[in-house]
């Protein structure tokens, strides 16, 4: 069975986030990228994407063409990496501040795996996770079907960003839901 460090659909979005493609192209992309899958099932994968409007489907004779949505849900990952590159002023600031946030959700140590998934770039500060913490988060993630290498070892952020941290779950929340139009929007009272 097919288990890629990322999953498929992220792999799919990776690669149409570049332009659009055909499914042959797709599926050319995905063999050079060690993925092997049949033809066949990768259009149905692709036709359930586009269901579910997560991709766009275009009829350019004689074949299909696949991009990106702009109405799609942005992953949990790519959420926290946007929030956290608009709080911290710098790439590892940045890396830090989703790693904790991570910890907090998920209450265990993060890999350097899963901030990749962020986005935000740097280096994670912290401590190195117990060979205990480690077998914790690495089951966890095997159990959903991630392959963590043994080289990542997980890092414990134990600097004190609880501040920030509710800052990126307030965000979460209103994104999330598209509650931005229940805000207060700020007004000027005085010069």
């Amino acid at each position: 069975m097919f288990s890629p460090q990322k999953d498929m659909k992220e792999l799919v979005l990776e690669i149409l986030k570049k332009d659009q493609m055909s499914i042959s192209g797709v599926c050319r992309e995905l063999a050079e990228r060690g993925v092997k899958l049949h033809r066949l099932e990768l259009t149905g994968y692709l036709k359930a994407l586009a269901d579910m409007q997560v991709l766009k489907e275009k009829d350019i004779k004689p074949a299909k063409v696949f991009s990106v949505s702009a109405s799609r849900e942005k992953s949990l990952y790519e959420l926290v990496g946007e929030i956290s590159s608009t709080i911290g002023k710098n790439p590892d600031e940045r890396a830090t501040l989703a790693a904790y946030s991570l910890q907090r959700l998920f209450k265990r140590a993060v890999f350097d795996i899963e901030v990749a998934r962020c986005g935000v770039g740097g280096s994670v500060e912290g401590r190195k996770a117990t060979s205990e913490e480690r077998a914790e988060a690495k089951a966890i993630l095997t159990r959903m079907g991630y392959r963590v290498p043994n080289s990542d070892v997980p890092t414990v952020v134990e600097k004190d960003l609880e501040k920030h941290f509710v800052q990126v779950l307030a965000e979460l929340v209103i994104e999330r839901f598209n509650m931005r139009s229940h805000l207060k929007e700020t007004t000027q009272l005085k010069l």
